[in-house]
């Protein structure tokens, strides 16, 4: 009997052991596929359901410039369909109306801050700075920004908060740009694997001065908070001699764009050459500020300042509003140039005869 019961059950037991067969290379492939799904998904750093849908670059310029790209493109499109109807017809500014800002954007933006210009490496504090750069955003294209801009910063007394007008029988003037000209354009790769964090690429396209550009960095802070580190290093001649510095600009951008509560706001070092008032040598400086999206909200003194009469400030109500301006401003400083050259020509021909004649004179050399 005890032979014949497995003979008899065998059958029985058979699609029982195959189930649990099946059961077990199920069990097998599942744990296999658990293993092997991390190696089939990008390994973004920073991509989550908070930030997946986010872009640095429009992030940044909409930030620095305040341009809303939405409306831009809004715009650029109905443009070019007016021009390939041959210019005909309008009635496009509905489209306009209806379009609701985008968050973070404004027409303009001014950076205004403060901070101190120290001695290096002594630490001295030599003078407060303060100031403010006003910007506007151009649209050229979803990958190209284009940045219109002026800045201009003061010195002050750090103990009576005075503005400093001259300084050991020198004159101090404040450090102004009436015009700048950036372009701001998307780069191709992050080295952190998340192609919504491309660096930024600027160049200088116009300005009194150029200097070479470093690609913009973004990086997250948590979820709903992006930093850019704008470093600048510079080495140039320019006609009072070579001109060396290197600059960093930190900006932090609040992702809720409560910008009553948590504005965008910037932090600026700065070690080079000393301003024109000073010795030669370096001095330090650094610099905290935050965005203002209206001339009429900066504080009330600076606008006083800007607003004086007796003063050449009242350009920097606003940023430049295009290029044409551009060109007016850099004729105009053209024409300056010419009238001064000619001007110290004139005078130091002059002491040069004054000193041919054993007379005191000022020579060609103080001129240059």
């Amino acid at each position: 009997m005890r032979l014949f019961l497995p003979k008899l059950q065998w059958p029985f037991m058979a699609p029982v052991l195959l189930c649990l067969w099946l059961c077990f290379l199920t069990n097998n492939k599942s744990r296999a596929r658990a293993f092997s799904i991390p190696t089939t998904v990008t390994n973004y750093k920073c991509l989550d359901e908070t930030n997946s849908n986010r872009d640095s670059f429009a992030s940044f310029v909409t930030m620095r410039t305040g341009i809303d790209l939405e409306r831009a493109r809004q715009q650029a499109d109905k443009t070019n369909a007016h021009n390939c109807e041959g210019g005909g017809g309008g009635g496009g500014d509905s489209q306009d109306e209806q379009h609701q800002q985008s968050p973070g954007s404004s027409d303009v933006v001014f950076w205004m801050g403060e901070g101190h210009l120290y001695e290096s490496p002594s630490g001295n504090v030599i003078a407060k700075v303060e100031g403010f750069d006003a910007s506007r955003g151009l649209y050229m294209n979803d990958h190209h920004i284009r940045q219109f801009s002026r800045k201009i910063f003061w010195f002050r007394d750090p103990e009576t908060n005075e503005l400093i007008k001259e300084y050991k029988g020198k004159p101090v003037r404040p450090i102004r740009y009436d015009w700048q000209v950036f372009d701001f354009k998307r780069g191709t790769s992050s080295d952190n694997g998340d192609p919504s964090m491309v660096p930024i690429l600027p160049t200088v396209l116009k300005g009194p001065r150029s200097v070479p550009c470093m690609p913009v960095t973004p990086r997250y802070a948590g979820k709903d908070v992006i930093l850019f580190q704008c470093p600048l290093f510079i080495n140039v001649e320019t006609a009072n001699g070579p001109y060396q510095a290197w600059e960093i600009y930190d900006y932090t951008l609040d992702l809720s764009h409560d910008v009553v509560h948590r504005p965008p706001s910037l932090s600026w070092s700065r070690q080079g050459s000393n301003p024109p008032f000073l010795e030669e040598g370096n001095g330090v400086m650094h610099f905290l500020g935050h965005r203002y999206d209206r001339f009429e909200d900066l504080p009330q003194h600076i606008k006083d300042l800007v607003n004086d009469d007796e003063e050449d400030y009242g350009l920097f109500r606003a940023p430049p509003l295009n290029m044409e301006e551009i060109h007016l401003l850099e004729a105009k400083m053209l024409s300056s140039k010419k009238l001064s050259l000619i001007t110290n020509r004139t005078i130091a021909s002059a002491s040069s005869s004054s000193s041919s004649n054993g007379k005191m004179g000022i020579g060609n050399k103080s001129f240059l």
